[in-house]
């Protein structure tokens, strides 16, 4: 669930670049399994679900990639734009 957000908010945001699309794909799938996984047993009082399917951990798996990505996009806003030719500064 987290990889196909990821894969959506490369193409809504149209990033074209293999690295940030492995980067949100990545990130979509820590931030679902976050949230499918260690919240959803954390909101549970500790008890796992064992089943295969359960419609609140997809919930939770989905809100946590969210916020992920949510986060990962404001890191990328406050760090500014990664560029190859990026090196150290010239002292002029």
């Amino acid at each position: 669930m987290g990889a196909l957000l990821g894969g959506a908010a490369c193409l809504i945001a149209g990033i074209r670049e293999k690295i940030l699309i492995l980067e949100s794909v990545g990130v979509g799938m820590f931030g679902a399994f976050i949230g499918g996984d260690f919240v959803a047993s954390i909101l549970s009082g500790g008890k796992t679900n064992d089943t295969v399917f359960s419609m609140s951990s997809l919930g939770m798996a989905i809100g946590g990639a969210v916020v992920a990505l949510g986060l990962l996009r404001l890191m990328r806003r406050a760090v500014g734009p990664q560029h190859v030719t990026k090196g150290p500064r010239r002292r002029d």
